[in-house]
């Protein structure tokens, strides 16, 4: 409304003016001149400043005592009539703004009721009710959430006993902070061994405000609109959940968004988080446990141990590419671990020059097998190679995050390519002349 009042004022304004210069040609050429009623018409339409205008520029009627006293008395009277017009809607529509003025300062500096409000409405866990005690964690999410706030009330439309109130509000980049928040949230829920387990609304609030202290934000301007009802004399705000996610930036939208994260970004918290274990946690969470089958007890921990831990060492990947599309993402990963074709290459090395030793016919079962599992230790600790084997990893969003499980084409990349490793290693030793009966590691 404002645009069109201001668009037209600019328009008469012109027209008044222009018709001052078309009519001072026409009477120094003697033609038919504009009637004075038209050009007291114009300027009583809120064209009297671009007549007055007119007069001065073109030298025209400004010895007519009509113009040159009525014009500016024209202007004066719609100068008071707006200021009176913008008075008497001041006052009607101070109303519903001061009412939004008197929400929005509660929101800059906040009480106790306006912290458990605001917890309540960007509650993290559906599943339990925001803690009814206001605590130094709530406090400072509030405080550090809100203490970029700034407001500017745009304008105020009231009509009978409604109003509508449009304003700015100005504040950190909420976008940018729902996805750091989901980023840490999806970081602690997928990690082996975390440090802290998540599963109250505390631990939530925990992460929330460390999530604000720790990071820098833009600030961001956007929108919020208030629908107000008089009641009882009473400007009253009709709070609903989308003027809740408005007056925070669209957090609450955000952090509920369940594509807020790309495929790839969860994928990689996925995977970071099996590359932060240690070798002691790979062995707890692949429960290793005489992973070859040697069935050798003074060797298969010692084996185990070599194993994991050069599998925890050379543990890497790479997404190659990840495509979403709708609900269900593929992605082509390429994986680093140890080389099991190099080991068993090793082993077989060592086999056969066991097994053409004259010691190897004289070996009882018992010497034959600490001698075999020795060898196998022995070439792991020689081992100097990692490999690297691209899998597909295909996985969907369950509407609330992106689910991933890993199958055994990941679970066999991990271990090295072991079921590669195991076919080379079996077709050798098929192919060998010598009977001899060796230990072959297994899945």
């Amino acid at each position: 409304m404002r645009t069109i009042l201001i668009t037209y004022l600019i328009l008469i304004n012109l027209i008044s003016f222009s018709l001052m210069g078309i009519d001072k040609r026409r009477a120094i050429r003697n033609r038919w001149r504009i009637s004075e009623r038209t050009l007291f018409l114009t300027a009583l339409l809120f064209g009297s400043i671009g007549a007055i205008a007119g007069m001065h520029v073109f030298r025209h009627k400004t010895q007519h005592p009509t113009f040159r006293i009525g014009m500016p008395a024209i202007l004066i009277l719609q100068i008071i009539l707006i200021l009176s017009a913008s008075i008497l809607y001041g006052r009607i529509a101070d109303g519903p703004a001061r009412t939004v003025r008197q929400e929005l300062e509660q929101i800059r500096e906040p009480d106790d009721e306006t912290v458990q409000s605001f917890l309540y409405h960007a509650d993290l866990m559906e599943s339990q009710p925001p803690a009814n005690d206001i605590g130094d964690v709530s406090a400072d999410i509030v405080r550090l959430f809100f203490e970029n706030f700034k407001y500017d009330i745009r304008n105020t439309r009231v009509e009978d006993e409604q109003a509508i109130v449009n304003v700015d509000i100005t504040n950190i980049d909420m976008h940018a902070l729902a996805r750091d928040l989901c980023t840490r949230i999806l970081q602690e829920s997928v990690s082996v061994y975390p440090e802290s387990t998540i599963s109250t609304t505390e631990d939530y609030y925990k992460l929330l405000r460390d999530t604000l202290a720790g990071n820098t934000y833009d600030l961001v301007t956007t929108s919020a609109v208030f629908r107000l009802r008089k009641e009882n004399a009473q400007w009253e705000i009709q709070s609903d959940e989308t003027l809740e996610d408005e007056l925070t930036g669209g957090f609450i939208s955000y952090i509920n968004d369940p594509y807020i994260l790309s495929a790839s970004t969860a994928l990689s918290i996925q995977l970071d988080a099996l590359k932060a274990l240690t070798a002691e946690q790979w062995a707890d969470y692949l429960s290793v446990n005489d992973i070859f089958a040697t069935y050798n007890t003074d060797y298969y921990q010692k084996i185990d141990a070599e194993y994991i831990r050069q599998m925890a060492d050379a543990f890497d990947y790479e997404i190659l590419r990840c495509t979403e599309n709708g609900a269900q993402a593929s992605a082509a990963v390429r994986i680093t671990s140890i080389d099991m074709k190099n080991v068993l290459s090793l082993y077989k090395k060592h086999l056969l020059a066991y097994a053409a030793t004259t010691k190897s016919l004289r070996d009882d079962d018992i010497q034959f097998s600490n001698e075999t599992a020795g060898l196998l230790l022995q070439s792991l600790q020689e081992n100097d190679q990692v490999t690297s084997t691209d899998i597909d990893i295909v996985f969907r969003n369950n509407g609330s995050i992106w689910d991933i499980s890993f199958d055994q084409e990941f679970t066999n990349a991990l271990m090295g390519n072991m079921s590669g490793a195991i076919d080379q290693f079996t077709s050798v030793t098929h192919d060998s002349s010598n009977e001899t009966v060796i230990v072959a590691p297994v899945d």
